[in-house]
């Protein structure tokens, strides 16, 4: 979820150069998804909906990643559950492109209202969509 990193420097950090802003990034790309989204919320970076959308998100993704191999190991050696943790899996990356893209709308719109042309980038998102 490399956007929350682009918004925690262009919206928390606010750098008025482009190098600046690339040295902020580098340093804010090494950060876990879950301080990342710590930062966005103690910083108010998006709405709380996104927020509240954005911490659901991280409990199942900590639980694919830390847990859910452990807690179906028996299960999936007997090929019970292998279907079940595929479509949980499957639900979880699709929340996640779907985050992304409300975090790409939410990065253009603060563009926008810092006078920052983004036409041919809502261009680009329009032609791969």
């Amino acid at each position: 979820m490399f956007g929350i990193s682009h918004s925690i420097v262009l919206k928390k950090e606010k750098p008025r150069i482009r190098e600046k802003a690339d040295q902020l990034l580098e340093k804010h790309r090494e950060y876990t998804l879950g301080k990342a989204i710590n930062i966005s919320k103690k910083a108010e970076l998006y709405s709380d909906e996104l927020q509240q959308e954005l911490e659901a998100f991280l409990k199942e993704r900590n639980w694919l990643v830390h847990k859910s191999i452990a807690q179906n190991r028996d299960e999936w050696d007997m090929n019970v559950s292998r279907d079940k943790l595929f479509l949980k899996i499957k639900g979880i990356s699709t929340q996640a492109q779907r985050l992304q893209h409300l975090i790409e709308d939410d990065l253009i719109i603060f563009s926008e209202a810092n006078g920052v042309g983004m036409s041919g980038v809502r261009t680009e998102i329009q032609k791969n969509n």
